[in-house]
C-alpha cells in the first residue's frame, strides 16, 4: 500500500493505492465517519487484477474538512471529486462506494459518465433521507429522542454531531478496546483501518470527523434526490446491501424500489450482514467486485 497527498487547486487529500498502476482502476469511496482505509481488506484481496485508489473525502481521515455546510452539497462536493480525479483517475475506472460515498459517487458519474466503467455500490446511493425519517417516525411514535432511530433531519444531525464530537478516549489502546467491540470481526487489516480513525487533540484521541462534518453531510444525504440526475449515468451499476439491524430491511427494501423507478441497478441481498457489509464480508464482497467488473 503506497500512502501520498494530491493537491489540486486550493485542496489537498490524502490517497492510498494497491495493486500495479498498468491493470485496471479502482476507485473507492467511503461513507460517512470512514476513511479511505476502510476498503483496506478488500483492496488486498483485488490488487493483483486491479490498481485500486482510495481517498479521504473532505473532513474525513488526513483531508481537510470544508468551512461551510453547503461546501457538503452536492455542487461543490462533486466539483471537489472531479478535481481530484484528473489528477488521481486514469482515463476510465470502475467504482466501489460505501453509504455516503455511494451518493457522491454517483454524482460524480452523472457529471462524468463518459469516465466511468462500471460501479459496485455497498448499501448506499439509495438513501432518501426524509423516506428514512418519515418511516421511523411512523414505526417510533412514542419514543424519546435517542431511543429509536432519527426521525428528522434535526434528529439525525443531533446524533451524529453527539457521535462524533463525544467519542473521546485517553489512549490509542482504549480507543482499539471500544472499536473492537463494535464490529462482528477483527483482523490485523482492520486494526491498521481503525487506527486511521484516530486524531490526537489536546492530549485525548478523538474521533478523525467532527459533528460539523457529519451535519454537512447529513444536509447533503437530504438533497440527493432533488440533485442526482441518474438518467446521465451509463455504468452498469450492482447495490449490495444488507439486512441489519434488523428494524431496518424494510426501510431498505422501500427506499431501493424508489431507487429502481429512477435508474436501471441490479440488487443482492446480503443476510446477516450490517451495513459496513465490507468489514463483515470482505470475501465475498471482493468476489462480486471481482465478477461485476469482468
Amino acid at each position: 500500500m503506497n500512502h501520498f497527498f494530491v493537491e489540486f487547486g486550493e485542496y489537498e487529500a490524502s490517497v492510498c493505492e494497491w495493486g500495479d498502476k498498468s491493470n485496471p482502476q479502482i476507485i473507492c469511496f467511503h461513507g460517512l465517519g470512514s476513511t479511505k482505509l476502510s476498503f483496506i481488506e478488500v483492496a488486498e484481496l483485488l490488487k493483483d487484477s486491479y490498481h485500486i485508489v482510495s481517498f479521504d473525502l473532505p473532513g474525513h481521515g488526513k483531508t481537510q474538512n470544508f468551512e461551510k455546510d453547503e461546501d457538503y452539497g452536492a455542487s461543490h462536493l462533486t466539483n471537489w471529486v472531479v478535481a481530484l480525479l484528473e489528477h488521481i483517475g486514469k482515463e476510465t475506472f470502475h467504482i466501489v462506494a460505501h453509504s455516503w460515498g455511494a451518493s457522491v459517487a454517483l454524482h460524480y458519474a452523472a457529471e462524468c459518465p463518459e469516465k466511468v466503467n462500471k460501479i459496485v455500490l455497498l448499501d448506499g446511493g439509495y438513501h432518501h433521507g426524509k423516506m428514512n425519517a418519515d418511516y421511523f417516525a411512523n414505526l417510533y411514535k412514542d419514543a424519546k429522542e435517542g431511543e429509536c432511530p432519527p426521525r428528522s433531519l434535526e434528529e439525525e444531525i443531533t446524533h451524529y454531531e453527539n457521535d462524533f464530537d463525544e467519542y473521546i478516549f485517553d489512549s490509542k489502546e482504549t480507543f482499539i478496546q471500544s472499536e473492537k467491540l463494535a464490529y462482528s470481526r477483527w483482523s490485523p487489516l482492520l486494526e491498521r483501518a481503525v487506527y486511521d480513525l484516530m486524531r490526537e487533540e489536546d492530549s485525548k484521541v478523538k474521533w478523525h470527523a467532527t459533528g460539523d462534518t457529519a451535519r454537512g453531510v447529513i444536509k447533503f444525504q437530504y438533497t440527493v434526490y432533488k440533485t442526482l440526475k441518474p438518467h446521465k449515468i451509463k455504468s452498469d451499476i450492482l447495490l449490495l446491501y444488507c439486512d441489519l439491524p434488523d428494524n431496518y430491511l424494510e426501510i431498505r427494501e422501500l427506499q431501493i424500489v424508489e431507487f429502481k423507478k429512477r435508474i436501471n441497478i441490479t440488487t443482492k441481498l446480503y443476510k446477516d450482514t450490517g451495513h459496513l457489509m465490507h468489514w463483515d464480508r470482505p470475501e465475498e464482497i471482493a468476489e462480486d467486485v471481482l465478477h461485476w467488473f469482468k
